[in-house]
């Protein structure tokens, strides 16, 4: 399969390593290796191989092992050696990472905790360059950087710039630690040794660039796409439409591309993709702006890690009804503006009925959420009591016109910073009840039409000591005065 320049491929199914525990009394484990001989993948200025030496791990009889006595083990069978190459031209590197994974399909189990692995790095002269022993533990994030994902043991990380070899050796026993006792015996334990590699660009090397005129987002394209999907190669399939190098560097690290999308309708599907994952620009602003016949939207290959500005990221995508935002870190993010807003330039509401917010949705460095979801009018639930409001200082017409919520949870915003609150809830006229008491209004200065049009609300719950807002703003909703606890 042809890759872009500068890219490597996963590795996998290199080695599969298999630990058996046998007896109650005692414990014996069985080591088998086996592999496919020699993988290589050639880019054109880059070709990494992984190859095997002869020699596999065989062990039987060997009770649970004190680090100092399996650090050292050297007898045929106790050990495997393997070897990671480069051929570079050019100046690029590769980032490289050794991986165990768990493979075990046995019921009768072993816990990996109970599991010791070791690998050491052969200098020329055969001597080992000494590392740690390190129990199985599985990495809950992917690594960018060499392409390893989630879900298997980081072993070693290197980098490798010049046409080079580099020698190791693994070894893997039972902790001393374990007791067989009570185990039922047959116990099991299988590991799979992958080898992952990516070319060595940094992160901001590997960004996007912000929303352009000269690729999907042109008039030619922008209202006539109704899918987009990201993806974790930069692959061009055969057939397109047209294609577009979107990184901002300009160096094939992210592309994208548009395909008919099969309605006969004239609309396209637009495909965005990386090695790996695409990494968002600081600047995601109007990214999906306007993109009115958008009905379908998946960015789970997109690192937002680095972003510091989301204003009107999807304002005007008014065909949206769901959109599952559970993969985006927004820790440095300071603007998320109008995110989900209308577009006020042409009045359309947004069709959103689900917005989905995952555990890293952070907002504790966002200083304005003006607008935020104005417009949303058929948000029927939101839930954001994991927003960490602290820092916001503007949260002008947030909810503005969200006439078809009945729940809306704020139980944990902080308003302390916020300084404007005008229209917050104007038109959210179906919610029935509404509870602030978090909220401390003590540095806001512009309320008004606050709560206006809020015609079936019965009760608002409010702070006697941190409520300031008079009872003026409520002049047009359906309660005459706040509820105090």
């Amino acid at each position: 399969m042809e890759k872009t320049k500068k890219e490597i491929v996963i590795i996998g199914l290199i080695l599969l390593m298999v630990i058996a525990l046998i007896g109650v009394s005692y414990a014996a484990f069985r080591f088998t290796g086996e592999g496919t001989k020699v993988n290589s993948i050639t880019t054109g200025s880059i070709t990494m191989t992984y190859e095997e030496s002869d020699n596999t791990i065989s062990l039987t009889g060997a009770l649970p092992t004190r680090d100092a006595t399996g650090k050292v083990r050297l007898t045929e069978g106790e050990y495997f050696d393997f070897t990671v190459s480069s051929q570079i031209s050019g100046d690029v590197n590769i980032n490289y990472e050794i991986s165990a994974k768990d493979v075990t399909t046995s019921d009768r189990k072993i816990d990996g905790s109970n599991i010791k692995l070791y690998l050491t790095r052969l200098t020329d002269d055969g001597e080992e360059e000494l590392m740690t022993p390190e129990t199985y533990n599985e990495e809950s994030t992917s690594n960018s950087f060499t392409g390893r994902p989630s879900g298997e043991m980081s072993l070693y990380t290197s980098s490798m710039n010049s046409s080079e070899s580099n020698r190791y050796r693994l070894r893997m026993w039972v902790d001393e630690d374990y007791n067989p006792q009570g185990d039922g015996g047959n116990l099991s334990f299988s590991i799979q040794i992958n080898v992952y590699g990516l070319d060595g660009l940094s992160m901001e090397d590997r960004m996007m660039r912000t929303a352009g005129s000269a690729d999907f987002h042109s008039s030619e394209y922008k209202s006539k796409v109704t899918s987009i999907v990201t993806k974790g190669d930069t692959v061009i399939p055969e057939g397109v439409i047209e294609s577009w190098d979107i990184s901002e560097k300009q160096n094939g690290s992210v592309i994208a591309y548009a395909e008919d999308d099969g309605t006969g309708a004239g609309t396209y599907k637009v495909t965005i993709g990386a090695q790996d994952k695409i990494i968002a620009n600081y600047y995601m602003g109007e990214y999906f702006f306007g993109f009115s016949n958008l009905t379908s939207i998946d960015l789970s290959y997109l690192d937002t890690s680095l972003v510091t500005n989301m204003i009107m990221m999807f304002t005007g995508s008014t065909s949206l009804t769901e959109l599952d935002l559970s993969g985006f870190d927004t820790s440095n993010v300071t603007n998320m503006s109008s995110m989900f807003s209308i577009n006020t330039a042409t009045s359309a509401p947004m069709s959103l009925t689900k917005i989905t917010f995952g555990e890293n949705f952070n907002t504790s460095n966002v200083t304005s959420m003006n607008m935020m979801f104005y417009g949303c009018i058929k948000l029927i639930s939101l839930d954001l009591s994991m927003f960490d409001t602290l820092n916001v200082t503007g949260m002008f017409s947030m909810f503005n016109s969200c006439r078809s919520l009945t729940e809306l949870d704020l139980s944990n915003f902080d308003t302390t910073n916020v300084t404007t609150m005008s229209q917050m809830f104007a038109g959210c006229s179906n919610l029935k009840s509404l509870d602030l008491r978090s909220f401390d209004t003590s540095k806001v200065t512009d309320y008004r039409t606050m709560f206006n049009g809020m015609t079936n609300i019965t009760e608002i719950l409010v702070t006697r000591d941190t409520w300031t807002i008079p009872n003026s703003t409520i002049a047009n909703s359906g309660v005459t005065d706040f509820t105090y606890v």
